[in-house]
């Protein structure tokens, strides 16, 4: 067997092949193409390779390339995705550049040692994860046109009726209202990519409506859009960011995963506690946190648990705890297949998933 350690980046990465012993065969500058992937690895062979690549925006296609180069090649290609963030020896590497970072990878898959890895998710969840994400991204977008619309009232001193100036009644009265021609030139453009940004948020939610209704998002969809404050697009969400739910053995776990635990260090006696870790998906986490302040009038649970831990620790703090609760709950109503249930009682299980209770 030989190790690859692959230093990624758009449009190369820079190779290093190693023997099983980490003796240094050939390094090497490959553009992200199987056909020059296929020329730099031709000399070599070994049917069973091993990649190590750190990982990156683009590392799922560099990961998805080289599968295909061992099903082009028949060879027995294993592709590992090293999480970053958790290798301190290439983050922390004084001499650093793409040759020691790729030495580095070869060296640690040559090891033997259990290293830190990054989930890649499989064609479907990736799909559905990036229509959510893009959705997101539109919806961000509207909201920086509506506060742009309002700064064009603002810097001429036009208050807005009470009311959302957005529904009928207000854009009638964004149309009558005087304004110079600057400011109604202006305000119409705005206007109309709000119009647009509006009907393709709704083409995107309707995308997503029509996958949760595929086979194998539905019973689990359904199942989330149980818990009171849980939509579709929430739903959705979560299902498609957690992806295999079997890979996490407990509620903590999946919490962990979200970056919604606290950072925490302890040396001796001493013991220090911070905000969360933030780790993960920052869009999980978004959707989580609205969704947990619908859910305080709903749930009294949740409620008691907001106001409990806000007159201690503020707002903020109680909202995310509330969320980092609602996903554990989530995590237990999937792995049992069961629906939301108002006794406390129900959603304490630490239960890990079982084999037919996956979601991605």
């Amino acid at each position: 067997m030989i190790v690859v350690g692959a230093d990624v980046h758009v449009r190369n990465s820079f190779l290093c092949v190693s023997d099983e012993a980490g003796r240094r065969l050939k390094t090497g500058r490959v553009g992200n193409t199987l056909g020059e992937v296929a020329a730099f690895m031709a000399e070599f062979e070994d049917d069973s390779i091993h990649v190590g690549l750190e990982s990156t925006t683009n590392s799922r296609a560099v990961w998805l390339l080289w599968q295909e180069y061992g099903r082009e090649a028949e060879r027995d290609v294993t592709v590992d995705v090293l999480h970053a963030r958790n290798l301190r020896i290439i983050a922390d590497s004084v001499n650093k550049n793409d040759k020691v970072d790729a030495n580095i990878l070869a060296q640690l898959l040559c090891s033997g040692l259990s290293l830190p890895t990054s989930y890649m998710p499989d064609d479907d969840v990736f799909a559905v994860r990036e229509q959510l994400r893009a959705r997101a991204d539109l919806v961000r977008l509207r909201t920086m046109v509506k506060n742009r619309i309002h700064s064009v009232l603002h810097r001429r001193g036009i208050l807005k009726p009470r009311g959302d100036v957005f529904t009928k009644l207000g854009r009638a009265w964004l149309a009558e209202i005087e304004l110079d021609e600057a400011g109604r030139i202006i305000l119409d453009r705005h206007m109309a990519v709000l119009d647009a940004l509006q009907l393709h948020i709704r083409d995107a939610t309707k995308n997503v409506r029509d996958l949760s209704r595929q086979e194998r998002w539905e019973a689990s969809a359904t199942i989330a859009q149980s818990m009171p404050g849980v939509g579709l697009i929430t739903s959705m969400t979560v299902l498609a960011e957690l992806g295999d739910l079997r890979r996490f053995h407990s509620r903590a776990a999946v919490a962990n995963f979200a970056g919604l635990v606290p950072r925490q260090r302890s040396s001796n006696e001493k013991h220090w506690q911070g905000g969360i870790t933030h780790r993960g998906s920052s869009h999980l986490r978004a959707v989580l946190v609205e969704a947990a302040w619908v859910s305080l009038s709903r749930v009294p649970r949740y409620g008691s648990q907001y106001e409990r831990i806000k007159e201690r620790r503020g707002s903020q703090k109680a909202i995310v705890a509330v969320a980092r609760r609602m996903l554990e709950d989530l995590f237990t109503m999937l792995t049992t297949n069961r629906s939301f249930r108002h006794d406390p009682s129900s959603d304490r299980s630490r239960r890990g998933p079982t084999a037919s209770s996956v979601a991605g």
